[in-house]
């Protein structure tokens, strides 16, 4: 189960990174010009502040957790069954014959490719966990964008960065739109 889990880190701090490595880009261009920075408009938001008080992103996440839940608690029952296999064989090695013997060892080795087999259909990343998941957050995530960029736009803003991806060092707190981001999203529920 540790691999399920280290699997869903991976994607997480992968995608994260490549957030940070686009934000950072884009600061970088931003900073290259004096004029353009006395002129500019910046606001900024907390993107995991918006997904924990989003109703529509919470219960996706319960979706995904009871999902989630589901498919470990299938694993673990195929690996209970191949352990117990395995503690049966080498309890019982002596007394088989090596008919019986290849017999369970086949068994068990028909299990732990059944193992990763499960893991990877449902945990890989093209798996069924993967997938759902992109069904269900991809549109949550599309309406917040579209959220921001509708507020960017109606307040003639040029840039709207994201706290919770580690690149506002410091930023006053009325020019955060996190709120209002919040608002709108459940306005358009």
């Amino acid at each position: 189960m540790s691999n399920i889990n280290l699997n869903q880190e991976v994607i997480v701090k992968l995608t994260n990174h490549l957030v940070l490595t686009l934000l950072v880009g884009m600061l970088v261009l931003f900073m290259g010009s004096n004029s353009a920075m006395a002129q500019s408009k910046i606001r900024y938001i907390d993107s995991q502040k918006v997904l924990d008080n989003y109703p529509a992103w919470q219960d996706v996440q319960k979706q995904l957790d009871e999902l989630r839940q589901k498919y470990e608690g299938e694993f673990e029952q195929i690996r209970q069954e191949a352990e117990n296999l395995y503690n049966e064989l080498q309890n019982q090695s002596l007394l088989l014959s090596p008919e019986k013997k290849a017999e369970k060892e086949s068994q068990l080795l028909n299990l732990q490719a059944q193992l990763e087999r499960y893991q990877r259909e449902k945990f890989g990343p093209q798996g069924e966990f993967y997938r759902k998941n992109a069904e269900l957050t991809e549109p949550i995530i599309t309406k917040i964008n579209q959220i921001i960029k509708k507020i960017g736009e109606e307040d003639g803003l040029d840039y709207i960065l994201d706290v919770a991806q580690g690149v506002v060092l410091f930023a006053k707190p009325e020019f955060d739109i996190t709120d209002r981001v919040l608002e709108e999203l459940n306005k358009a529920q």
